[in-house]
């Protein structure tokens, strides 16, 4: 990409969540200040990406329970299969409703550097909701935020392990959080859903990153498991030693729908 500024758009407002301004900004504050408030400074949070009427009350939880740093890396699955496998976003900032909300290209550049698989790729980022719909949370916490956004489509065990080195180097280094992006479970029976769910809770305590993609994949549990295992492994790297719940749901919660459910975690690793 040259070197005059450019602007991701953005794919899914109007969407996944308010396209006017002050209704998004509204919604955003009913999420964050609806829920317990804490000051917890976590290596990493892990938070969901379906539409906010659905999952915005999770993720407003995850948010309103730690103080989120300037700079942070978020980590979500490619959903399209577009792009690089691990692809770097290459541009200045994110337009949303609101204003635009800067890259952080020095983080970014680190993470290219310390990761030889990891690309710069527009086209993984262009119409990818994971990452843009967690993006207004974080900066309602802080307004400052940079963010280093890559997105992850696959599971091939040494990529995702090279660039978990990589974010917990650029992490340990820039102070950053690093955020992962996942849904639970997908179009279940509520029950169902919340024993599997349960289930991959307990193995993400363990914080032992194989058994978690494991699971994930054995029980199709998380559609973010290779951003989840990322991040956990970054996390275990710099100290982790707790994982904490903060809220779980189904969309059956919002709808009162029990057939046909997916699950949304929201969890914080210190």
């Amino acid at each position: 990409m040259d070197h005059s500024y450019s602007i991701r758009p953005s794919a899914v407002a109007g969407m996944f969540y308010p396209g006017d301004p002050q209704t998004l900004l509204d919604d955003l504050q009913g999420y964050i200040n609806n829920a317990p408030q804490g000051n917890i400074r976590p290596l990493a949070a892990i938070s969901p990406h379906a539409g906010w009427y659905y999952s915005g009350h999770v993720a407003g939880a995850v948010f309103a329970s730690i103080e989120v740093p300037e700079r942070v890396i978020l980590i979500g699955p490619n959903h399209r299969g577009a792009g690089a496998i691990l692809a770097l976003d290459p541009h200045d900032a994110w337009e949303f409703p609101f204003g635009e909300v800067p890259v952080d290209r020095e983080l970014g550049a680190r993470l290219l550097q310390y990761c030889p698989y990891l690309k710069e790729d527009a086209a993984a980022h262009a119409q990818e909701h994971s990452l843009e719909v967690i993006v207004p949370f974080l900066r309602a916490k802080n307004q400052a935020v940079k963010i280093a956004p890559v997105c992850v489509g696959t599971h091939d065990l040494r990529k995702l392990t090279a660039l978990a080195s990589a974010v917990a180097r650029a992490a340990k280094e820039t102070g950053a959080l690093v955020v992962a992006s996942t849904d639970m479970t997908h179009y279940l029976p509520d029950k169902t859903a919340r024993a599997i769910d349960g289930n991959m809770i307990e193995t993400l305590k363990s914080l032992d990153p194989e058994k978690i993609l494991d699971t994930a994949l054995g029980e199709q549990a998380l559609c973010g498991a290779g951003p989840v295992y990322v991040t956990v492994s970054a996390a275990r790297e710099n100290g982790a030693r707790s994982f904490g719940v903060i809220r779980y749901a189904t969309s059956g919660d919002i709808e009162g729908k029990r057939d046909a459910v997916v699950g949304y975690g929201g969890f914080v690793i210190s």
